[in-house]
């Protein structure tokens, strides 16, 4: 056994019923864990020509080396697998879980699970330390989430820790979530739907066991530093003031902690009252649950209008987002779906497939998510996701709807996130650092950049001094002062781009809350110490202090850049794999010709395709299919791999 990782990966065939165990530690000097482990498992064990429902398709659960220690916001958990929601196509991509699940998987002494086949009847797995069972899922099988978690923790035990999924996964609805607790989800890549299709219902763990620490001492006194309850996001000091705040106000306003060794209070979340004056928590996206995001989006010279999508009332957006998780629905559909059918409504469309449309009423949309888990009325046309559903109707409605539908979901399929235009506040340079990493992720990739990303937030609060600010801490990280300016200039823009794709691998393999790291700045208590300071640089350190803390290895930052590259460049491969190259990356310039929401800056088509060869030559991509170069992959000791992508193109 060694520090931090517990040693062992389990593996477990649901068409034969065989259970093995693999060792962790050949692994993880080159891939640590979480996401970046599981890039080279599914390289291993998924075969090329697997697609999403497939038996050959593999589900890979992930922990990394923090998991189960005191290192703060380590309990998510990462999943990876080929995903159904992709469009055109299936391919590989992640997601990540907050919650207990990978504590207590690495308490029954496992650091990942890899699942393959399909089983002949309706499962469950359980793990009780080191006894592992398949067991019939019949009664549990139509049960929601919280049913089901419920049921088995009376068998197992409180201290039990559940994956499962709803009657949207049993029925392989494209975007059906995997939740755990009661509203922690892998959410966007579909995940709950390829379950469904391998009849597996929910994973139960319960461990007894602990993780070693190579070095206490030092951990303790990093997590003593950092201090409990930090506002986190960096940018939340603009909003609160921990100086000037109450304190029994401040306890009323906490948010609660979503993951195991929290110790942020994120402050972004909502607090709604149910029917039955239950009050409970609609975490860190806590807007866009409540339905107060602002949707209007109309720009001169296009032919893209969004309406203001209507806030339902605070009943209502509590059933619906309790409906969501137990059903187990991806929730980033409402603002898609909801935002679609209201620009219908607009232009004078009442009806779809014979069916009323009523956007504007919550009763009526609570139905029609229903009617989607259960492939039954207008509900059977949204099952496959709305880029799908937008395909069948493209001959029934007018151009500019089927325009407005592919862009809510222009990554392909996966909803608009950070890129400026619909949701968010993404102004220039960071929609094209968004633009960037679109190109070459496997999903939405800005989940794992929120500490850059939402620098814009204090961009627009105080444009000049930040900026004035912006420029040092630029130079201090990226050693180019100009790096945060809002132009054009993607020579400049791209070496970010890659940090910030470093190190969403690196937090996601740690892993670690995409919100509180990487510390890119420090977390002010108001605007006033923000105001004073002239060096707001953070510690980007933190992360490789507490790794080697507990694992007691001396992992340099050059090390962890390359153990990122290297899974960066075995996912692009396997999207590789799947199909995916230029020709389908080039299309994503349509979104980026509209011009952003808050500053109205785009991009010509032209122009986005220099941009994509400056950003392929600064990531070692060909440019003329968008994929690694052999001498990158050598590089990065992935000979193996360099030699299937040679064979690939060999036959293309």
């Amino acid at each position: 056994m060694s520090f931090g990782w517990v040693g062992k990966i389990l593996h477990i065939n649901l068409s034969t019923g065989e259970i093995t165990k693999k060792n962790t530690l050949p692994y993880v000097k080159k891939y640590i864990g979480g996401r970046m482990l599981a890039a080279r498992l599914a390289w291993e064990y998924i075969p090329i020509k697997a697609s999403s429902f497939d038996a050959e398709n593999v589900i890979i659960v992930a922990t990394g080396p923090l998991s189960g220690t005191i290192a703060p916001s380590s309990g998510r958990t990462i999943m990876s697998m080929i995903s159904p929601v992709p469009f055109p196509f299936p391919w590989y991509t992640h997601s990540t879980i907050g919650g207990w699940f990978a504590a207590q998987l690495k308490f029954a002494g496992f650091d990942a699970l890899i699942i393959r086949g399909k089983s002949s009847e309706r499962v469950y797995i359980e793990i009780c330390d080191a006894r592992v069972n398949i067991k019939n899922a019949d009664d549990l099988w139509g049960k929601d989430t919280v049913e089901t978690q419920e049921i088995l923790k009376k068998d197992l035990g409180s201290n039990a820790q559940i994956l499962a999924i709803g009657p949207a996964g049993e029925n392989q609805i494209k975007f059906a979530t995997v939740q755990h607790d009661f509203s922690c989800a892998s959410g966007h890549s579909g995940f709950g739907a390829v379950w469904g299709s391998k009849n597996l219902k929910a994973i139960a763990v319960n461990g007894t066991g602990d993780v070693r620490v190579a070095s206490p001492d030092k951990l303790l006194n990093e997590c003593v530093n950092i201090g409990k309850y930090w506002i986190n996001p960096e940018h939340k000091f603009l909003l609160y003031d921990r100086d000037n705040s109450n304190p029994a106000l401040m306890l009323k306003n906490m948010g609660p902690i979503c993951s195991q060794s929290c110790v942020s209070n994120c402050h972004v979340g909502k607090f709604l009252t149910t029917i039955d004056n239950r009050t409970i928590n609609t975490f860190c996206i806590g807007r866009s649950i409540s339905g107060k995001m602002k949707t209007e989006y109309n720009r001169l010279g296009t032919n893209i209008k969004v309406p203001p999508v209507r806030e339902y009332e605070p009943e209502a957006s509590v059933a619906l987002l309790e409906m969501f998780d137990r059903l187990g629905i991806d929730y980033w559909v409402r603002p898609s779906l909801q935002t679609w059918l209201t620009a219908l409504k607009e232009e004078g469309i009442d009806k779809l497939h014979g069916y009323c449309i009523k956007p504007d009423d919550s009763t009526w949309f609570l139905n029609l998510i229903q009617d989607v888990a259960f492939r039954r009325g207008l509900g059977e046309l949204f099952t496959d996701g709305l880029a799908r559903s937008i395909d069948i109707l493209k001959e029934e409605l007018p151009a500019n709807l089927i325009r407005l539908g592919h862009e809510l979901v222009f990554g392909f399929g996966f909803h608009a996130h950070r890129e400026g235009r619909f949701w968010d506040r993404t102004p220039l340079p960071y929609w094209i650092f968004s633009a960037m990493m679109y190109l070459s992720e496997t999903r939405d990739p800005i989940i794992g950049s929120h500490s850059l990303m939402l620098l814009a937030e204090i961009q627009f609060s105080q444009k000049e001094k930040a900026l004035k600010k912006f420029r040092k801490l630029a130079q201090r990280v990226w050693q180019d002062p100009t790096a945060l300016e809002p132009n054009f200039a993607f020579e400049h823009k791209a070496p970010v781009a890659i940090w910030c794709q470093r190190m969403h691998f690196l937090i996601d393999s740690l892993p670690l809350c995409d919100f509180a790291f990487p510390m890119l700045i420090k977390p002010y208590n108001n605007v006033q110490e923000w105001l004073e300071d002239e060096d707001i640089y953070g510690d980007l350190d933190l992360d490789r202090r507490l790794l080697n803390a507990i694992t007691g290895e001396n992992f340099t930052r050059e090390e962890l850049d390359r153990a990122a590259d290297r899974a960066f460049f075995i996912e692009k491969c396997l999207l590789a794999r799947a199909g995916r190259s230029r020709k389908h990356e080039e299309p994503l310039y349509t979104h980026f010709e509209l011009p952003c929401r808050d500053d109205n800056t785009y991009i010509t088509k032209d122009d986005f395709l220099k941009l994509m060869d400056v950003f392929y030559d600064y990531r070692g991509l060909d440019k003329k299919d968008g994929w690694p170069i052999k001498e990158k992959l050598l590089e990065l000791g992935l000979e193996d791999v360099a030699q299937e992508l040679a064979s690939i193109r060999n036959l293309l």
